[in-house]
């Protein structure tokens, strides 16, 4: 997994360019509807900005064991271009 400030933005251009890069957990679980009950102490909602940030920038690009070198290669370049 990768992170990117403009992490959105890449993906849509690696997903134009055919490589099946994902964002995974954008809305992090201590924020989700069925866990805030359970991040809240004393009144106040947990705060995690390391968490907040890396759900915010999170890029998980494909990976596979069986990967070829040239698809090694194409999505190294994909994401340069992006």
């Amino acid at each position: 997994m990768a992170t990117h400030t403009d992490a959105d933005a890449k993906l849509k251009l690696l997903n134009d360019a055919g490589i099946q890069a994902r964002a995974y957990y954008r809305v992090p679980l201590h924020r989700s509807p069925r866990w805030r009950r359970t991040s809240v102490r004393n009144g106040r909602s947990l705060e995690l900005p390391v968490t907040e940030e890396l759900a915010r920038t999170n890029l998980a690009l494909p990976i596979s064991p069986v990967f070829t070198r040239a698809q090694a290669d194409e999505v190294v370049a994909a994401l340069a271009a992006a």
